[in-house]
């Protein structure tokens, strides 16, 4: 069983979070898109430590590339890797590709930190899929922070 976009709309229209919704081609990666979307985007990674269960969402401007060496230092962890995707499903119900905040109520027994990065605008607009990779949700970072709020999830603000 996979997440749906009902589920992520459902829990937009609860919190009374307005978006823009933009319809496109799936994205599978930030990298080469051939079309732009309004405001600045981000990309989503779920990083796992060497050991343990826990794992990291980790949300930075869709241009910078993920220093996984400095990110797992300054998280006080000895090693960070990209989770599998059979680990995605368990853990969001989104395959890869669609990984989105809108998916952390799966996270069942709050075995994620979100981590936001420092560079990203908290004045403006932030983008999202609702659980599939052929939509984005364009909203006010603060509603994106109501949402975590909402769900429980205190971010962490860092420097990548």
């Amino acid at each position: 069983m996979t997440a749906t976009q009902q589920e992520a709309y459902r829990l937009l229209a609860d919190l009374n979070i307005s978006y823009q919704r933009v319809d496109h081609e799936p994205i599978t990666s930030v990298k080469n898109v051939p079309f732009s979307l309004p405001g600045p985007q981000v990309k989503n990674l779920v990083l796992k430590p060497r050991k343990g269960e826990h794992r990291f969402l980790v949300i930075l401007p869709d241009e910078k590339q993920a220093d996984l060496t400095h990110l797992a230092e300054i998280l006080a962890e000895k090693r960070l890797s990209f989770v599998s995707e059979k680990n995605l499903l368990e853990l969001l119900d989104v395959p890869a590709g669609s990984v989105t905040p809108l998916a952390l109520p799966n996270d069942h027994d709050h075995k994620i930190t979100v981590v936001i990065d420092k560079a990203i605008d908290q004045n403006d607009t932030v983008g999202f899929h609702p659980n599939i990779n052929s939509t984005t949700l364009i909203m006010q970072f603060a509603d994106f922070a109501k949402l975590l709020d909402h769900l429980g999830y205190k971010p962490l603000y860092l420097a990548i």
